[in-house]
């Protein structure tokens, strides 16, 4: 039987049309994706927010946050509900059960105290006293610390987006050994016996 042999601009134009189907692969729809307005901005998971409580009262503003490390900090930003000017010169207190501090300004509107008891994984509770020169007040909040996730299964590695260049190279090859070899063959025929 003697088969038509394919022309090389006829394998030429499959081997270009399997690349381009196959590298534009990585812009196909996934479902359940809307490919309309850009997502928001969500923050990194290298980069976890740190734990934070926040009150408020007629008088002050409060947000303490816990700095965690080899000394965890709880770092507490004062300011006045009315004006959000920070307050200067104040003494604040903070209890959570067993734990007690008063906390020690570093500048205007800022205060730290060391909180090793607060840096385990929970939900505590804290009473906060607050007295400035004209104003006391007592004020409650709830520091909630997470413990530590793994993030590595919530996002995609970088192996499993490479599937298209793999695919497209898989194709390439393919398609490269199989002209190769319909050249052979129609050498071979042409060979006199």
């Amino acid at each position: 039987m003697n088969l038509p042999r394919p022309s090389l601009a006829l394998l030429t134009h499959a081997l270009a049309a399997i690349v381009v189907t196959l590298a534009s692969a990585a812009a196909w729809a996934h479902g359940g994706e809307d490919h309309g307005e850009a997502a928001p901005a969500v923050a990194s998971p290298a980069a976890p927010q740190a734990p934070r409580a926040t009150a408020r009262t007629d008088s002050f503003e409060l947000v303490a946050v816990l700095q965690a490390g080899d000394s965890p900090t709880l770092t507490l930003y004062l300011d006045r509900a009315d004006t959000n000017a920070p307050v200067a010169g104040a003494s604040i207190e903070v209890e959570s059960g067993a734990f007690k501090g008063t906390a020690k300004a570093i500048e205007p509107g800022v205060y730290t105290l060391p909180a090793q008891a607060l840096a385990k994984p929970g939900h505590y509770p804290l009473a906060i006293t607050v007295q400035s020169a004209d104003t006391a007040d007592l004020m409650d909040a709830t520091l909630n610390v997470e413990a530590p996730s793994d993030h590595a299964a919530d996002h995609p590695t970088s192996s499993t987006r490479r599937w298209p260049r793999w695919a497209a190279a898989a194709a390439l090859l393919f398609t490269i050994t199989a002209a190769w070899r319909l050249r052979r063959r129609a050498a071979a025929r042409k060979e006199p016996a």
